[in-house]
């Protein structure tokens, strides 16, 4: 168990990291999108996450499962437009269970992990952003 909450985090800091490479690197930021998905791994889309690779996390939620889509700095992103709706009953995603709905985001839910550290070792915040799984 031990290893596998160090292995999801470990991913997480990976994640957060390419989205910070990706951020200085003076790309125009367009969402990729409709890319295929490569085993345990998934093509991110979106304004703060330009085509990072994320691990395949999947959450349940009110009985329906979730995938993880995207990556969003907390930082970068205003929280007060995010309204606690619930608790996951399953997730493979590290940080806090709850979930989250945004103001102006139709069907998709998400969950935070708080950062960590602080100066030169300091990891931001993320809003996990999670789509539904297509039914069938």
């Amino acid at each position: 168990m031990r290893t596998k909450v160090f292995v999801l985090l470990t991913l997480s800091v990976l994640s957060v990291a390419a989205l910070l490479g990706a951020g200085c690197s003076g790309g125009d930021n367009k969402a990729t999108s409709g890319q295929p998905a490569t085993e345990g791994q998934g093509t991110v889309s979106g304004p703060n996450s330009p085509g990072a690779i994320v691990p395949n996390f999947l959450m349940t939620f009110e009985g329906n499962q979730y995938r993880l889509v995207q990556v969003l700095q907390a930082d970068q992103t205003d929280g007060s437009a995010f309204t606690p709706v619930g608790q996951a009953s399953q997730s493979d995603a590290p940080g806090d269970t709850t979930v989250y709905t945004r103001q102006g985001d139709d069907g998709a839910v998400y969950t935070f992990l708080a950062g960590t550290g602080s100066g030169a070792d300091a990891q931001p915040g993320v809003w996990y952003r999670w789509e539904p799984e297509p039914a069938g």
